[in-house]
């Protein structure tokens, strides 16, 4: 007992972990977690389109990302940058729909999830799925910030603090420019 309890203290001290089945030290993803479901693996090479049907995700250079994104997205999504407050694309998207990685087109977070943070960054309150997003410390502002990133392609997507409303109470503060915004159908509605 003393053994297991000093060990999983000197992990968590030097940031040893496990997030979504990744392997994690000081924040950065290492390798799969052998101890994870196995079907994880086969999440991380499939691509989603619009109507999220999987297909193969092959990542992209940063010479072919310079040239997909805008310098604001390359800006955020490959240099963990920030774009204005209340001067974005969806801080006050109201739509019906779903929001996925501006990179890699895999979904992220769902319109019945986002509320009204006050903060002029589209804010949610939980991901689509657990495993779509991946966590790492950030330590840019000289104090502890918890960065969210995209889970397949590894876009920043911005912070997630404990300030957010139930049943999680936590604020997904993500930029604009590091999402795309997909309106859900009619049919989809029902």
């Amino acid at each position: 007992m003393w053994v297991t309890e000093h060990c999983r203290w000197f992990a968590t001290a030097i940031g040893i972990g496990t997030v979504g089945g990744l392997l994690m030290i000081g924040g950065i993803t290492l390798a799969q977690n052998p101890l994870a479901a196995s079907d994880s693996s086969a999440a991380a090479t499939a691509e989603t389109t619009a109507g999220d049907k999987p297909t193969e995700y092959v990542p992209k250079t940063k010479a072919q990302l310079r040239k997909m994104l805008s310098n604001l997205q390359f800006k955020v999504t490959q240099n963990e940058g920030t774009e204005p407050a209340f001067n974005n694309l969806y801080w006050n998207n109201k739509r019906d729909g779903k929001y996925h990685c501006i990179v890699c087109d895999q979904p992220a977070f769902d319109s019945k999830t986002k509320f009204e943070s006050g903060t002029g960054w589209p804010s949610f309150f939980q991901p689509v799925d657990p495993k779509s997003v991946g966590y790492k410390n950030d330590f840019h502002l000289f104090y502890k910030r918890v960065e969210v990133h995209c889970s397949r392609c590894g876009a920043h997507f911005g912070h997630v603090f404990d300030d957010g409303p139930a049943p999680t109470g936590k604020r997904y503060c993500m930029n604009s420019a590091s999402l795309k915004f997909y309106e859900r159908k009619s049919a989809e509605k029902e």
